[in-house]
């Protein structure tokens, strides 16, 4: 599992390239593509690879920089046992509410809030068709709001079981903002790279 990487490597690549000189840019994705084969934004999934090639840069202060291009996107508050996340930048803001707002992807979140199923199972929970729901699902784990989580024998193969990355999501529509807050369990925010490096 990769955490939320996935979900915020696009927002975070983004940021990251606004934020570094066109020196400080092509030093690192030189380094990057001929010692890993990635560019910056597959590096946010393997956030130690990044992290390491932004050490090459003597004038950053790495911590500070990672600290800064993430609290640009989310920023997170922990809570009993889970982690509360504010999505602050806009475009990734947009994504959730262009996925939320499709019923059948809202009835395939919903089911994988806290459980881990397979794909025919999400169908059937879901009550989503499979021609479409095949499509969105797809389309989900592709934009990092559900994962794989692990694998279960089925008739003598395996099979990947998926969750959603979020065990709640709070969207809150006001005159001039909309706010999306969402929760995240420990394994999982345990597992993103790019939160655990810069914390």
């Amino acid at each position: 599992m990769t955490g939320i990487d996935r979900l915020i490597s696009t927002s975070l690549s983004h940021v990251i390239k606004k934020k570094l000189n066109s020196d400080e840019r092509k030093n690192i994705e030189r380094k990057l593509f001929l010692e890993h084969g990635m560019s910056i934004k597959l590096s946010i999934e393997h956030f130690h690879k990044f992290d390491k090639a932004l050490k090459n840069i003597s004038s950053i202060d790495k911590k500070k920089f990672e600290n800064e291009c993430i609290n640009e996107i989310i920023k997170i508050k922990k809570t009993d046992k889970n982690y509360s996340i504010k999505i602050i930048d806009q475009k990734l803001r947009d994504l959730i509410l262009e996925l939320c707002g499709d019923v059948e992807t809202r009835k395939i979140l919903i089911c994988l809030f806290d459980n881990d199923l397979t794909i025919p199972q999400i169908l059937r929970e879901s009550k989503v068709p499979k021609t479409s729901g095949y499509r969105k699902i797809e389309n989900l784990i592709i934009n990092g709001l559900i994962l794989e989580s692990g694998k279960i024998l089925s008739e003598s193969k395996k099979i990947s079981k998926y969750r959603c990355v979020f065990d709640e999501i709070k969207i809150e529509m006001g005159k001039n903002d909309i706010m999306i807050q969402a929760m995240i369990n420990e394994k999982i925010f345990d597992e993103s790279t790019s939160i655990n490096i810069t914390n």
